[in-house]
């Protein structure tokens, strides 16, 4: 009697094969991609000092959030009073505002940022450009800056973030991106990041 019955394989196999077949396509394994380029290469601090416009986010041990903001004379409203806080240190502020709100469980800082984002080096315009008509994300800036110039180093673009004393570098392979691949790396843009495109030195 002949066994007409074809061999089953296990699910792991036929999913790896699946992967195997439409990697390709959407860029799966991609030995190209930069593994973890979507995440800050370096990451820094250094001594932040408040400024008007600044703001602080109060959580308090019950789960609620209070947030206050610097004027633009460099005071805070506080239930004591206006004290002035511009100048003052992030852990001083900070410090401050745990005495001020003996409740809180948390006190988050925020620098305030322009409403925009910067395009530099090798791009036909280096340009300033907001950040109001919705979300932007990295190939967008480039795209609104007229695009990268014949010396453009498009596998070496810098995103530099910044916020309250800690700085976030990225790099990012928009070559690949261009391609369809590397998707990843279309990081969507937060008001006050700094995009450099570097020259491709022959």
């Amino acid at each position: 009697m002949i066994n007409n019955m074809r061999p089953v394989l296990p699910k792991a196999a036929v999913l790896t094969a699946l992967l195997a077949a439409v990697a390709p396509f959407l860029g799966v394994g991609c030995s190209t991609c930069n593994i973890g380029s979507a995440h800050p290469i370096t990451t820094s601090t250094q001594p932040y000092v408040m400024e008007p416009l600044d703001s602080a986010r109060i959580i308090g041990r019950d789960g609620g959030a209070t947030e206050v903001i610097i004027q633009q004379d460099g005071k805070l409203e506080l239930s004591g009073g206006s004290k002035t806080v511009r100048g003052m240190s992030g852990e001083d502020f900070r410090a401050l505002l745990l005495r001020s709100y003996p409740g809180a469980k948390e006190i988050q800082i925020v620098e305030f940022r322009p409403n925009r984002v910067t395009i530099l080096g090798e791009v036909f315009h280096q340009i300033h450009t907001e950040l109001s008509d919705g979300p932007m994300r990295v190939m967008d800036a480039i795209a609104a800056a007229n695009g990268f110039t014949p010396l453009a180093n498009k596998r070496r673009v810098r995103l530099v973030r910044q916020n309250a004393g800690t700085v976030e570098v990225y790099e990012l392979d928009l070559r690949e991106m261009m391609r369809g691949r590397c998707m990843e790396e279309n990081i969507l843009l937060q008001p006050g990041d700094v995009i450099t495109v570097p020259r491709n030195f022959l």
